[in-house]
């Protein structure tokens, strides 16, 4: 995993979406259709709204790719594009009200004050030359997915399957909840995946909890774990 540093803005409308962008789009429609993903635009010649800024799509360089509202996979995948980023040359990543950007590159997610609260939608926009080279392939190398259905980002196995743990837990169980909160939020301080629930993975998952709407306990139960495996 690599964090994508610098941020380059939009000058002008250059009249098309670029081959990087259109490929990360039609990766995400192979991987996510089913579960309500959909295309809601690349190029569009406009200003950012509440600027006079050029936008990205100005210069297609930027996808929003349509999620349902709440949908926990949007979350997980907006993680991955960011905590993967430089492998991808994402640059900047909107979604529910925040904001990653490689102007901050290891600050994280940051509240975003747009006009858009971007809560139906991950805005995710390329450098230039993730722009121009970008594949599909390649982002299915990177991302996981077979382009035809099936998300790898967001873990499917159900919840069922899986024990409650607290503080005090070891094992499996453990490790995966600790990967994924990893993969969720890469600006934080990383949890070290040694299956060993103690005080920092306890934090961790009341944060999550918190962020989720749920009962901020540190206890992963049913509920924890269906938010955290995409349900």
């Amino acid at each position: 995993m690599g964090i994508h540093t610098g941020y380059e803005p939009a000058r002008s409308c250059t009249g098309s979406a670029t081959p990087g962008a259109r490929a990360l789009m039609s990766w995400f429609l192979g991987a996510y259709s089913a579960q309500g993903g959909r295309n809601l635009g690349i190029y569009n010649c406009a200003v950012i709204p509440g600027s006079t800024s050029t936008s990205l799509h100005g210069e297609g360089r930027a996808t929003d790719l349509g999620v349902p509202v709440g949908a926990g996979w949007a979350q997980v995948l907006a993680d991955r594009l960011v905590a993967l980023s430089a492998e991808l040359g994402v640059q900047c990543v909107i979604y529910n009200r925040r904001i990653w950007s490689g102007s901050y590159p290891h600050a994280g997610w940051r509240p975003y004050n747009g006009t858009h609260p971007h809560t139906d939608h991950l805005h995710v926009e390329l450098s230039w030359n993730s722009a121009r080279t970008l594949t599909a392939q390649r982002v299915q190398q990177v991302l996981g997915g077979n382009g035809g259905g099936t998300p790898a980002p967001a873990p499917t196995p159900t919840p069922g399957a899986r024990p409650t743990i607290r503080r005090g837990s070891t094992g499996d169980a453990v490790r995966e909840v600790q990967r994924i909160l990893n993969a969720w939020y890469p600006g934080l301080a990383r949890l070290a995946v040694d299956g060993d629930f103690g005080p920092a993975t306890e934090a961790r998952v009341k944060y999550m909890q918190s962020r989720a709407g749920l009962t901020v306990d540190g206890i992963v139960g049913p509920n924890t774990w269906r938010r955290l495996l995409g349900g």
